[in-house]
């Protein structure tokens, strides 16, 4: 496929935006080149037909960029959209999870798993969303319960890691099995079962739910699968407490001595950290994840995001479920910390970094993918966006068109992997009402159990 007459945003080493230009698209899935439509003579592009490829797209002025990236997700709370809760309302952190978010995750079934998923993707994908880190959650649907969730990935076409959240909150057996729910995963996709587009890590909840015992047990059960950890770090006041009072450290400190946290795992939020903490995350090269709409939904505060950037932490951003736009959390990460520092001229570096540089680092890092980027041999994860800059747009004003411009613009289309997932805003391998649809029965039972 090429992709001509687009103006394309390249996010690679020069940062390159051309105000009209073509992409070829190899048909296994890889960026080929990248040129200036005054570049692109009838020769060659008769030579690259001749080679096989199948159609040249006429963008027709639209703006062409990477697909976005979302670090830390989970696809499980899909379903509770509109649910209502019972009696007086969660006061706090720790009975927002007792109230709600824990006892939704034991109703789930392992249909409900699939479901909730694939509106999720649905979503992901109509916001211009390419990749998805999730943390799933269901403790009387455990076993299984990431095949489900794989099986969405693939029937929408997006790119995915997953992991099962392991906790000691709803007892040892249930700790077990959510240990073999990621062994048996990671063993399957460590294989070298499938085409690269699903991936998994180990998850983990919070130090709060999690004993010594129990974490030791899945850094052991870890050793030969060398995998990730994806766990939650000092979300909330209520993790740092229970650290202190147990075990005289903080989360960071802890999950680092047991060895949790190095350069390949996840941690999410970060929210309560001290200096001690960012200088550990830094000097152990772990990856953080921001997610500050959720951080805002549950009062549990503002990550001390520009201090990690200057101490040289790699911090992506993250949705934690609470939305599919990641633009959104774009913008809001880049508001709260002026509202933070008491001062209008932070943020910029910091957000857009997060959103649109560290997130594809992440992927590269941890999992080996080359995307988020418009460069030969990275993969074509690319996102078609009806956006027709009213000033000037290059590479020096970029980031003013994206907060009040591109972040506000609908998406056209989406690919993955050379593939569209969405075509001139519809998705292409799912019927978008028929899902929601039968999600919505899937709901109606699930809230009665609930």
């Amino acid at each position: 496929m090429i992709i001509r007459n687009a103006r394309v945003l390249t996010f690679d080493s020069g940062n390159r935006v051309l105000d009209s230009g073509a992409v070829e698209i190899r048909p296994d899935g890889t960026i080929g080149w990248v040129k200036d439509t005054r570049e692109l003579h009838p020769a060659s592009l008769r030579a690259s037909l001749q080679a096989g490829v199948e159609e040249v797209v006429d963008a027709q002025g639209k703006l062409l960029m990477p697909a976005l990236i979302n670090c830390h997700t989970h696809l499980y709370s899909t379903l509770a959209r509109g649910i209502t809760l019972a009696g007086r309302a969660p006061r706090n952190f720790p009975e927002i999870l007792k109230k709600l978010w824990w006892r939704l995750d034991r109703a789930l079934n392992l249909d409900d798993v699939y479901y909730t998923a694939l509106v999720g993707l649905i979503d992901s994908a109509k916001c211009g969303v390419g990749t998805l880190v999730d943390h799933h959650s269901s403790p009387n649907a455990c076993t299984g319960s990431l095949n489900q969730i794989e099986q969405a990935f693939r029937e929408v076409g997006l790119r995915g890691v997953l992991c099962y959240e392991t906790s000691d909150r709803n007892g040892s057996a249930s700790a077990a099995e959510g240990m073999g729910e990621n062994i048996r995963f990671l063993e399957h996709h460590r294989s070298g079962s499938g085409d690269g587009l699903v991936a998994g890590s180990f998850g983990l909840h919070a130090s709060f739910t999690l004993s010594d015992r129990t974490l030791r047990r899945c850094m052991e059960a870890n050793e030969s699968l060398r995998a990730g950890f994806h766990v939650h770090v000092a979300e909330d006041l209520c993790d740092l407490d229970d650290a202190r009072r147990r075990y005289h450290k903080s989360p960071v400190r802890r999950l680092r001595d047991l060895g949790i946290l190095d350069d390949r795992s996840l941690a999410a939020h970060c929210v309560h950290v001290s200096a001690a903490d960012i200088a550990a995350l830094a000097r152990r090269h772990i990856n953080v994840v921001h997610n500050p709409q959720s951080n805002c939904n549950n009062a549990v505060g503002i990550a001390r995001l520009l201090e990690m950037f200057r101490q040289g932490v790699l911090v992506g951003l993250g949705s934690d479920g609470y939305t599919s736009r990641m633009w959104e959390e774009f913008k809001t990460a880049f508001h709260l910390q002026k509202v933070r520092e008491g001062d209008p001229r932070v943020a910029y570096t910091e957000a857009y970094a997060a959103a649109l540089l560290n997130n594809r680092t992440i992927a590269k890092k941890i999992w080996g993918w080359e995307i988020g980027r418009i460069e030969s041999g990275a993969r074509a994860d690319l996102l078609l966006v009806d956006y027709f800059p009213p000033t000037p747009l290059d590479s020096t004003n970029l980031f003013g068109h994206i907060l009040f411009g591109i972040a506000n613009a609908p998406v056209d289309s989406l690919l993955v992997n050379g593939r569209y997932v969405l075509r001139h805003k519809e998705c292409v391998s799912v019927d978008e009402r028929e899902v929601a649809e039968k999600a919505s029965t899937r709901a109606r039972a699930l809230w009665e159990r609930f």
